[in-house]
């Protein structure tokens, strides 16, 4: 275990020791904005870091790698664009940096533009092999595009070239998930979870191919493990108290269900999933001006969602609006014979 996890060195780390050599290769010709940079990158101050390193580049334009570093610090504070226009501006003048491509390649990805992303990582490996991380942003390329095969061909070879690679290992189960292969997710998450044995998506994913599997106690087993674990978190998610209650109010236990529904709600207030299965779950128990208030929330948030107006249609119903009830039931029928979406059980196969 110990030796999976000095392989699997952090992001921060790896960045601290490039810039480091960095500075020392250059510190004879390098300006003291790049020093400065420098020091406000190790001490994690990147807003400060961004700027002295544009001052450096200003002050010795080609000189040093101001840039890219600007870069780096720019997407520890997910400033993607600025990040992008740095490592564009740096390779117009050096066109061959596989550093600069493989960063840009990432960036782009964050952008949520795949395609171009896959371009530039194409370039990239042909000047050095991709590492772990850059096959697994290629498989998540993949994800943006909705092609899973691809996705899986290139987070397997991600995990194959570096096992101890967490976030590969967990993005390639949500990938099998997604592809309805839920055995192989199973051994995904497994695998995250001998990595780190507290992981918490991994666990919560992990209730999800139970129920895959039918085997509902497991399932329920593994949410409240999830919800357990991240206890103390400065950033709790709301997936496994979403599924903890989406789960319960399908056995029927709506009370429970309703408790870990508002507690997902009250984590993510913005998330139109948990305003709308809360909204059910009061509904099931007649609290129904409760139910029209968390369904109104979910129809702002997503008002294309035809289920959503389906739900709220049934509540006004109950509250014998029957004007409103028809608006939502047509509102309904338009969206899905424009064929509109679902709502998802679980988030995106993205980066968080």
């Amino acid at each position: 275990m110990r030796a999976r996890r000095r392989r699997a060195a952090s992001l921060f780390t790896l960045a601290a020791q490039l810039i480091l050599l960095q500075a020392l290769e250059v510190s004879a010709q390098a300006p003291r904005e790049y020093a400065r940079g420098v020091a406000a990158f190790l001490s994690k101050d990147y807003r400060s870091a961004a700027d002295w390193f544009q001052k450096a580049e200003a002050a010795s334009p080609g000189v040093t790698d101001a840039l890219v570093y600007e870069a780096k610090a720019l997407i520890h504070v997910q400033e993607f664009t600025l990040a992008e226009k740095a490592l564009q501006k740096y390779l117009a003048i050096h066109s061959d940096s596989h550093e600069a491509l493989y960063l840009l390649g990432f960036v782009l990805h964050r952008e949520n533009r795949p395609s171009e992303s896959l371009e530039v990582f194409t370039k990239a490996a042909a000047l050095k092999t991709p590492t772990g991380d850059d096959l697994k942003i290629v498989g998540l390329d993949y994800v943006l595009l909705n092609n899973y095969a691809d996705a899986i061909k290139w987070l397997e070879k991600a995990v194959q070239f570096d096992p101890g690679n967490k976030e590969a290992w967990y993005y390639l189960g949500r990938a099998y998930y997604s592809d309805s292969r839920p055995a192989q997710a199973k051994t995904a998450f497994l695998t995250v979870l001998e990595l780190d044995p507290h992981d918490v998506r991994a666990e919560n994913n992990l209730g999800l191919v139970f129920e895959a599997e039918a085997r509902t106690n497991d399932a329920l087993e593994a949410y409240r493990k999830a919800i357990a674990w991240q206890q103390g978190s400065p950033r709790p998610s709301e997936q496994p108290y979403l599924n903890l209650g989406i789960l319960l109010l399908e056995q029927e236990r709506v009370e429970e269900a309703v408790g870990a529904l508002e507690k997902g709600t009250e984590l993510a207030p913005n998330d139109a999933t948990c305003h709308f299965r809360l909204g059910i779950a009061y509904s099931h128990m007649n609290r129904l001006q409760e139910a029209q208030a968390e369904l109104a929330r979910a129809e702002l948030l997503e008002p294309q969602n035809a289920r959503i107006h389906y739900q709220l249609g049934r509540v006004y119903k109950q509250m014998h609006q029957m004007d409103r009830a028809k608006a939502e039931f047509a509102r309904t029928e338009e969206l899905q014979n424009g064929a509109a979406g679902a709502l998802p059980r679980q988030v995106p196969v993205k980066p968080q």
